[in-house]
């Protein structure tokens, strides 16, 4: 007989919980929600404090309106917001929390206490919950603002606890949800301090407003060069205005990197505003380039909805095709603006363009010749690797190393410091890219090194190079692996202190290394937890740089040297990207273009 099924209507406590799991996914969700309501009470002031990745303690406090002593005792119910009281409200929404969610869901799993002083009233009040899920509402000491003190997150939920990731982890999904509040907002004073200390201090610009961008902030929070380069974007048509900076096309690169979209004052996620930037520069980068930018949208209300994902991070736009139309439109303008500008002007001084290039608004490519930097080389994937052109052409097919060794070499000399040519006395010539050679050698010795004692250098003084807050946590999680490839550095106040290197790489450009590292992934939060994936691309980026390049002038020793040890590696025949190292030529074979038969 089949068993009865019998409904269960659920606690409310067990329900704020399920629904907790929608709105607060980890501590970065908390310093959402509170970060929302401070800015909405009008805040010029705003402090974060996080313990232990925000797991332990997460701290917000403001210096906005406050909430009344009359309302203080019930804005942790679910579905209670000052913001909507219909639906035609939702429709005209602007602020940014609204549904009522958040303190309900936050203290259904975690310890949380709020004090507050309404503008308008003498004494502040307290509100805290015992463990019982009693409420205790008390008069407290505060001269204006709210704080909320959320500690101990999901631990009543040990299940869900367990699913958060490691300290450090956790603090930098927190800085990806601050970084955004901190460019949009330059109209306030944000300070962030992590376990006591104070890791960014971001007074208020003078004279900035809420929902804009100022270069002061970006450069201080991006700590990138090609921030003084950026193209300022506007659009005002249709109910959609848009503003902000977009990276200048000498800037692209293989990677996403410092994409940050606003509509209506709110971070999102928008691939179709993303293809928007491409399309607009689509003339004046390589394809495939990706760029950095800053891009805000205000539109009308009733011509956006923000409700359409439970954290807020999407929006669902009524007509798409016109807000992407409008993007594309706006960026490709910036461009041709600062283009013509250049050509007419013919001004080195001035221009945003770097004062060694000189573009018409039709180039096809900014600045970067393909193959000049490891990210351009890496197109040749690991797939394209085993079907690369060495592999399709039958003289590289047959090509062997056994056929020659280094005392049957007659001649050896370098042609246009770019290529080593070597004959030899069995009637065979070898054309050597002596780059591509010298990044075989080097990315073979990389990848021995636990068997292979890489030569170390102390440097007299130590290598500085400022770094973002996000790019500092990388640096911390794959210090290990550094180490491990002989690279030893120090971390103080977002700055790197390079000490040693392997003898390869003291020549190189550290920072230029290190951002290419960081852009092997889509997004610089991967590289950690997908350092194996990405370790030989890691030592294809090591190679390139710590290789002889190309146009630099060799000795016959040198030259000589870079055959011996291309000869000794597993694959000779190419590059860690895929391009060829080697091109061999039989005597016939040159006698046979000549039409030559004796």
């Amino acid at each position: 007989m089949q068993e009865r099924i019998v409904l269960n209507k659920l606690p409310q406590e067990l329900v704020n919980q399920i629904a907790a799991g929608e709105v607060i996914e980890r501590p970065a969700s908390v310093v959402k929600e509170l970060i929302d309501n401070s800015i909405d009470a009008n805040a010029k002031k705003v402090q974060i404090k996080i313990v232990n990745g925000g797991m332990d303690l997460i701290e917000v406090s403001d210096d906005g309106i406050g909430i009344p002593k009359e309302n203080i005792g019930n804005v942790f119910d679910a579905h209670t917001t000052s913001k909507i009281s219909s639906l035609e409200d939702l429709n005209n929404l602007l602020t940014m929390g609204f549904r009522g969610e958040a303190l309900s869901t936050i203290v259904a799993v975690s310890k949380v206490k709020l004090i507050s002083k309404y503008m308008q009233e003498e004494i502040a009040n307290e509100i805290f919950f015992k463990d019982s899920g009693e409420k205790i509402l008390r008069s407290a000491a505060r001269e204006g603002g709210t704080v909320v003190t959320v500690e101990n997150i999901f631990g009543n939920i040990p299940a869900r606890r367990k699913f958060l990731k490691s300290a450090l982890t956790e603090y930098k999904k927190i800085l990806e949800i601050l970084i955004p509040y901190f460019l949009v907002y330059p109209n306030i004073h944000f300070t962030l301090i992590k376990d006591s200390k104070i890791v960014y201090d971001l007074p208020a610009i003078q004279n900035s407003k809420p929902n804009s961008v100022e270069k002061e902030r970006l450069n201080t929070l991006l700590k990138e060069e090609y921030v003084s380069r950026m193209l300022k974007v506007f659009f005002d048509g249709g109910g959609t205005r848009i503003s902000g900076f977009v990276a200048h096309p000498s800037d692209h690169q293989k990677k996403a990197s410092n994409q940050y979209i606003f509509v209506n004052r709110r971070p999102i996620k928008d691939m179709g505003i993303s293809r928007a930037v491409y399309q607009g520069m689509s003339r004046y980068i390589p394809h495939g380039e990706k760029v950095s930018f800053v891009l805000l949208l205000d539109i009308k209300p009733d011509l956006v909805d923000v409700n359409v994902h439970p954290r807020k991070e999407e929006v669902r736009f009524l007509n798409p095709f016109r807000v992407y139309s409008a993007v594309e439109e706006s960026v490709r303008k910036a461009v041709e603006n600062a283009t013509s500008y250049r050509i007419e002007n013919r001004d080195f001084g001035v221009s945003t363009i770097p004062q060694s290039k000189v573009y018409a608004p039709r180039d096809i490519s900014f600045g970067k010749s393909r193959g000049s930097s490891v990210q351009e080389s890496l197109l040749f994937s690991k797939e394209a690797l085993s079907q690369s052109s060495y592999e399709s052409n039958t003289q590289i097919q047959n090509f062997s190393t056994q056929d020659v060794t280094p005392s049957s070499i007659r001649n050896i000399f370098q042609i246009f410091n770019k290529y080593i040519v070597i004959e030899f006395d069995e009637e065979v010539l070898w054309i050597v890219d002596q780059h591509a050679a010298a990044e075989r050698i080097t990315f073979e010795k990389l990848k021995k090194n636990q068997k292979v004692n890489l030569e170390l250098q102390k440097l007299l003084v130590p290598f500085e190079i400022e770094m973002s807050e996000i790019e500092i946590i990388g640096m911390e999680e794959l210090r290990e692996f550094f180490t491990k490839i002989g690279f030893e550095y120090e971390i103080q106040d977002n700055k790197v202190y390079i000490s040693s290197a392997p003898v390869e790489f003291i020549k190189t450009d550290f920072k230029r290394f290190f951002e290419e590292i960081f852009s092997l992934s889509d997004d610089i939060r991967n590289i950690s937890k997908e350092i194996l994936r990405l370790e030989e691309d890691i030592y294809a980026t090591m190679a390139c740089h710590g290789s002889v390049r190309s146009g630099q002038l060799l000795r016959r020793e040198e030259m000589i040297d870079i055959y011996k040890k291309l000869i000794d590696c597993e694959n000779p025949y190419s590059c860690p990207h895929g391009r060829p190292a080697v091109w061999k030529m039989k005597l016939s074979e040159i006698d046979m273009n000549f039409e030559r038969t004796y």
